[in-house]
């Protein structure tokens, strides 16, 4: 009864009694080892600043701050959104099995994984904005060591991490999509079946993109608000600035929200603009595919996870002089050894 209400699932074992192995073992194209190539490339250049950073904040306890652990989670999230998502489906192009397996994780790198992953990142980005809106708005409560403090810190890693991960797998809950378990196909519920695609990709680019675009600047407006009367306030203090029209303080805040929203803004609409484009208008979204725009269109969105460490590495000055001192310290190091083995000589 079950199979009737759900499109049916395809079966690798029985194309493979047909003899049809293309089905199955489908060969690679020379636009899929560009890619291949490409996302390689990709994945070593996330991976590198984001396990610098974690492994500083790891190794230095003075780092171990709230500011810092949202960082640290940050590219948590995006080391493993490498390893879980871009090495294989991205590089390994993992694909049709004959072992179960293989074929659900297929199917969850694509439906689930994905999803769940950079939906994660990008509330990880707008919980950075609230702890920068609180600090700067609420500088005595930040700065003191309090309990309620780490809770709330503790409840916001906790909905980066698990809001997005139950959201992803709801369709299954609900029984929307069920696994195939010989074929890397989910199997659809046939009862309205177009509506509910386009209800569910629709949600996924206001959970995944808008929800958390629309808090972010709307922390970074406030600060930049915030930090702009902080200036204006230094100004009329101080007399000898009335001539000045701006304060480096101003200017900083400036570059700072530019940099930050416009990045993640830049990186991030195209992709699920796309996205919600491909199941609103079937004949554009065919004709897009035809120039692999979508494939496109995901990897400048995957930058993301290079920017996120960087920008946040560089604008936060704990992170930045740990990340100087483990330079300065390996530098000391190799010119130590350098001098000993030229001693020895």
């Amino acid at each position: 009864m079950s199979a009737l209400t759900h499109t049916i699932c395809p079966d690798v074992r029985f194309f493979l009694k047909l003899n049809l192995t293309s089905l199955v073992y489908r060969p690679i194209s020379q636009f899929e080892i560009d890619l291949i190539i490409t996302w390689s490339i990709l994945f070593i250049i996330i991976l590198v600043p984001n396990a610098l950073l974690v492994g500083v904040i790891c190794f230095k306890k003075s780092l171990w701050t709230h500011s810092s652990v949202l960082v640290g989670s940050l590219c948590l999230a995006n080391i493993l959104f490498c390893f879980l998502y871009i090495l294989p489906v991205k590089i390994m192009v993992i694909g049709n099995s004959i072992h179960p397996f293989t074929n659900i994780y297929c199917q969850l790198s694509h439906n689930v994984i994905q999803f769940a992953f950079v939906c994660c990142m990008n509330f990880h980005i707008c919980s950075i904005s609230l702890e920068k809106f609180i600090a700067i708005t609420s500088p005595f409560w930040y700065n003191q060591i309090s309990v309620y403090k780490s809770v709330m810190f503790g409840i916001i890693l906790l909905i980066c991490w698990i809001l997005p991960t139950f959201v992803a797998f709801l369709p299954l809950i609900i029984d929307w999509w069920r696994f195939c378990p010989y074929y890397c196909l989910m199997s659809e519920i046939k009862a309205n079946r177009r509506i509910s695609l386009q209800a569910w990709h629709v949600f996924w680019a206001f959970l995944m993109f808008l929800l958390p675009t629309i808090v972010t600047i709307i922390f970074y407006v406030r600060i930049f608000l915030v930090a702009k009367d902080h200036a204006s306030r230094i100004r009329a203090e101080n007399q000898s600035s009335s001539t000045s029209t701006s304060s480096p303080f101003g200017l900083k805040a400036v570059k700072t929200v530019a940099i930050v929203v416009g990045v993640y803004v830049f990186l991030q609409t195209p992709y699920n603009v796309y996205q919600v484009i491909n199941v609103l208008d079937k004949t554009l979204s065919r004709r897009l595919n035809k120039y692999h725009v979508r494939e496109w269109l995901f990897y400048l969105a995957s930058w993301n996870p290079v920017a996120s460490p960087i920008i946040y590495g560089f604008f936060n000055k704990n992170l930045r002089d740990g990340v100087m001192s483990l330079f300065w310290r390996c530098k000391t190091v190799r010119a130590r050894a350098s001098s000993s083995s030229t001693l020895l000589s």
